[in-house]
């Protein structure tokens, strides 16, 4: 029996025992950071809903419903601010400092094999709008292909670390 052996290089020991990342997402057909707002306000809020009542498994519903006055509704399980971070245009400045800071990393670091840049860091992305997860894996990952869609197809997502 012959055995094949696969070596995969890491970039460092937590790859080995993590998956932990945040997100980015660079919106291509986005109008105005207020509208990328509430439209994930408004995705949110029905992933929410649709989590509540257990749609994505059961580690979901443990935030039990409460009652406000006499109506129960369904706990908020991930709120706006626990959920994205930064939503930002991304500036021809931005770029530089981007590209200067890599360029820095790079000529100290000229014999590491690695990279410092996510990909993110183009010129084309400039004065795109950019949203950033809150923290790692706060973006849940069905909402990933909502956040594509609603932004159009060409909405870019970059899993940073």
């Amino acid at each position: 029996m012959n055995k094949k052996v696969i070596i995969i290089n890491i970039h460092s020991f937590i790859d080995v025992i993590t998956n932990s990342s945040t997100e980015l997402f660079v919106t291509d057909d986005a109008k105005s950071i207020t509208a990328v707002k509430e439209m994930l306000q408004f995705m949110l809020n029905n992933w929410n809903n649709l989590a509540a009542g257990g749609a994505f498994g059961d580690h979901y519903v443990k935030n039990k419903r409460f009652a406000i006055g006499k109506k129960s509704i369904p706990k908020p399980i991930k709120t706006f601010d626990e959920t994205f971070g930064d939503i930002y245009l991304y500036t021809q400045e931005m770029y530089e400092k981007d590209i200067k800071e890599y360029e820095e990393w790079k000529l100290k670091n000229q014999d590491s094999g690695y990279s410092i840049l996510w990909g993110y860091e183009k010129k084309e992305n400039i004065g795109k709008i950019f949203i950033v997860g809150a923290s790692d894996n706060e973006i849940p990952s069905e909402m990933f292909d909502w956040i594509q869609s609603a932004f159009g197809w060409d909405t870019q997502r970059y899993h940073l670390g």
